[in-house]
């Protein structure tokens, strides 16, 4: 079963997704980046990676670079998953490696459509 590390401050749109996501793939959850980056160190690899860019201690948009800084990671998608709607903020994402830019809150068919056409 593909692995996808969901990652979102808030526990209810972690439960929503996680709901959604479960019967199709494993999820590894964290709340923000930093929990992220520790949770990383003792899991076998992640398919994809799904991030909050607002989050307290480390946001999205550092987290995805220091994804991109580690060698098992330099090439699986990510992507940002946010209520943020904020063009440079999506440029930035892109320039940083994002896969792709959905906005909250989003259909759950249109991610998992979205998830399977990229893993």
């Amino acid at each position: 079963m593909k692995k996808i590390c969901l990652v979102d401050d808030s526990s209810i749109i972690r439960s929503m997704l996680k709901t959604s996501l479960i019967s199709e793939y494993e999820v590894l959850e964290a709340e923000n980046g930093e929990d992220a980056i520790n949770k990383l160190k003792g899991t076998p690899v992640i398919d994809l990676f799904l991030l909050d860019v607002n989050m307290p201690i480390m946001d999205g948009l550092t987290l995805l670079k220091e994804i991109r800084k580690l060698p098992a990671y330099t090439s699986t998608p990510v992507i940002m998953l946010t209520t943020e709607t904020k063009e440079e903020r999506r440029e930035e994402a892109k320039k940083n490696g994002a896969t792709g830019w959905i906005v909250k809150p989003c259909e759950t068919e249109k991610l998992l459509s979205t998830l399977k056409k990229i893993i």
